[in-house]
């Protein structure tokens, strides 16, 4: 038996659940450090050199981890594709909405890609996911309602009906991405698929940090640079 099909046969093991609480520790402190620093950089900006760091921290990480820079040439456009969709689009959208909501409920609604993934798995996979994921899809749906209770919400204010719509928007993008990538197989590492997609994404934010944040300047705080070295080591380049 491979380890692969060993693997699958008796379910993720200890270190595969250590990597998960790990990813939630980070991304979850993560939340509140981006916060901290958006009053001192827009956030297209802030994305912007967030993703070049990130790119340029694993493209000096990816030789001694005996991986290529750049993925076959078949699978660059779609893995692009899924960057842009994951990464860029999501952090733009959520990073946006970061500025109205709180961070707390931002992450609630940003965290639902595993209930628009089921559907779009559906439409899009042709996926036929057993009663359990489904099962376990409602619950997840019945926990966000709980933990963002829509009662607290100023559904007459504008500016936060854009704001929670922008942070559902960043969980949609999220999740057509997972599934578009759960619809190949793909021979590049996943180091190197890492590299990828976040370079991509900085090549695709670039533009809008051009075009509409050009006229505002970037105010170096302390803040700033330790909310940027956290991402280019641990909150982007490992977490993804």
């Amino acid at each position: 038996m491979t380890d692969r099909a060993a693997a699958a046969r008796h379910g993720p093991g200890l270190a595969i659940y250590a990597q998960l609480a790990a990813v939630v520790l980070f991304w979850g402190t993560n939340w509140l450090i981006i916060r901290a620093a958006l009053p001192d950089v827009g956030p297209f900006t802030l994305n912007l050199l967030r993703f070049a760091g990130s790119a340029v921290f694993l493209a000096m990480l990816l030789p001694l981890l005996r991986s290529p820079l750049l993925p076959p040439a078949g699978e660059r456009a779609p893995l692009a594709l899924i960057g842009v969709l994951q990464i860029a689009a999501m952090l733009a959208l959520s990073s946006l909405g970061l500025l109205v909501v709180p961070p707390g409920r931002a992450a609630v609604l940003a965290y639902t890609m595993q209930v628009w993934a089921l559907p779009l798995g559906v439409l899009i996979a042709g996926e036929r996911p057993p009663r359990q994921r489904v099962l376990g899809g409602l619950l997840a749906f019945a926990g966000v309602l709980v933990f963002f209770n829509p009662a607290l919400v100023d559904w007459s204010d504008p500016q936060v009906l854009l704001g929670n719509g922008l942070l559902v928007g960043s969980a949609m993008a999220w999740a057509l991405g997972a599934t578009l990538y759960r619809r190949h197989r793909w021979r590049a590492p996943f180091w190197t698929q890492t590299f990828w997609q976040i370079a991509v994404s900085a090549a695709a934010i670039l533009p809008f940090a051009l075009l509409l944040e050009a006229d505002r300047a970037v105010n170096w705080t302390p803040t700033l640079w330790l909310a940027l070295a956290y991402n280019w080591a641990v909150g982007t380049a490992l977490c993804y």
